[in-house]
């Protein structure tokens, strides 16, 4: 799972490589209640696309060769 603080999100990928989210709280944690998937973001104002597909590879990368288990965090 990848913690963005551009975002104040973690994400991560499902079963079928979907990018996933949901809202970070301040201690670090993800509020799992609001996960949503990327693809059905109604605003992308703002958005930073190139740390977006970036942390999308990395979620790839981390599920396919670690299993999904790092913990990753960054811009």
């Amino acid at each position: 799972m990848y913690q963005s603080e551009f975002y104040g999100r973690h994400f991560w990928v499902d079963d079928e490589d979907n990018l996933k989210s949901a809202p970070s709280y301040l201690d670090g944690t993800a509020d799992f209640d609001c996960e949503d998937y990327v693809s059905e973001w109604d605003d992308w104002t703002g958005v930073n696309f190139d740390l977006l597909f970036n942390i999308h590879k990395t979620e790839l990368h981390n599920k396919w060769y670690h299993g999904g288990s790092l913990s990753l965090q960054g811009a």
